[in-house]
């Protein structure tokens, strides 16, 4: 059998071990519920799906289309671009209700973990800011 795509097959065999390690540790503890066995089934299903697509020449060349796609690229660019303003929109209202919540109540942890917001937001704001300036450099 020969592997063409070995990125999905590491992620495959990566799904198989970990279902049968959730399988195996279920049984140990004697816990294997619905939930277990949903999450157990889907692992092995996702896996199996992925050795199969990576060992498939025809599905091989599928995938390197759709990753070359330039619809594909562009939506990928977008969400990730919303995603990274939501992040951040979510981190700056939550930073604001601890600091408020902390101020009110008089709890500081409530503020050291505003803190951490308020440290993560401004590295994404630099975030942005640099790899603006830098792509801009480019163009």
């Amino acid at each position: 059998m020969k592997i063409y795509n070995k990125k999905i097959f590491v992620s495959g065999i990566f799904m198989v071990i970990l279902g049968a390690l959730n399988l195996v540790t279920s049984i140990v503890r004697n816990d294997l519920d619905i939930s277990a066995i949903i999450l157990i089934i889907a692992l092995f299903a996702f896996g199996v799906g992925a050795l199969i697509r990576s060992a498939s020449q025809r599905m091989m060349r599928e995938d390197k289309l759709e990753d070359l796609d330039e619809r594909n690229r562009f939506i990928e660019l977008k969400s990730k671009s919303k995603s990274f303003r939501i992040t951040q929109s979510i981190s700056f209202v939550l930073m604001i209700l601890l600091l408020v919540m902390g101020k009110v109540y008089g709890y500081e942890r409530v503020i050291a973990m505003a803190a951490g917001l308020a440290f993560a937001f401004v590295i994404s704001m630099l975030t942005e800011v640099f790899t603006y300036m830098y792509y801009e450099s480019k163009n």
